[in-house]
């Protein structure tokens, strides 16, 4: 008898608890180079109040403003991690930064999250030519959780962290490049 009441509260628990059990995992994705940005011409300057949406950026980056991105956020990213990586030591690079969670007809008004300014540092990067910024100041806009950010200087990484909040894009600008720059981005 005893055998059985133990084996029906093995039973019992292993559905209790079993059935409500789930693991928790972060996205691991590798880096990518969401913007690829070169010091030679003028860059954009930041969005105007009436350009804050996907369809006026689309059309912007169509036309001919290049150095304007769109990166569409993979599905499973909770999270962003950004870095800058540019190819002359010392050298300012300012980033504009969006998000914007597309409609069903693919538009979408676009939310400011931050200012990025970077300055590039030595400590070499997996792209060959480029080497990481090492500190990086951030001035937050409207995004409702805050923006983390580690600008450690001394040639090491410098980088950014911020909740995405369900976004489906983020836009770079790149209103400051005083080298050949990339914005590289790592969703969790």
């Amino acid at each position: 008898m005893k055998k059985w009441i133990l084996t029906l509260l093995i039973v019992c628990v292993f559905f209790i608890f079993g059935a409500t059990y789930t693991v928790t995992q972060t996205e691991q994705t590798e880096w990518q180079v969401i913007d690829t940005t070169t010091s030679a011409g003028d860059e954009p300057n930041d969005l105007a109040v009436g350009e804050r949406t996907y369809t006026t950026v689309s059309a912007a980056a169509e036309g001919g403003d290049e150095e304007i991105s769109i990166f569409n956020v993979p599905e499973g990213a909770n999270s962003a991690r950004l870095r800058v990586i540019g190819a002359t030591n010392n050298q300012s690079v300012t980033y504009q930064i969006y998000i914007g969670t597309k409609a069903a007809q693919w538009n979408c008004d676009l939310a400011k999250v931050c200012q990025l300014a970077f300055t590039v540092g030595q400590q070499a990067s997996y792209i060959n030519g480029y080497e990481y910024a090492d500190t990086v100041t951030v001035t937050e806009y409207c995004l409702v959780k805050d923006v983390g950010s580690s600008s450690p200087g001394s040639d090491l990484v410098a980088e950014v962290a911020f909740d995405l909040m369900g976004a489906d894009i983020i836009v770079a600008v790149p209103t400051t490049a005083d080298c050949n720059c990339k914005l590289l981005f790592k969703g969790y």
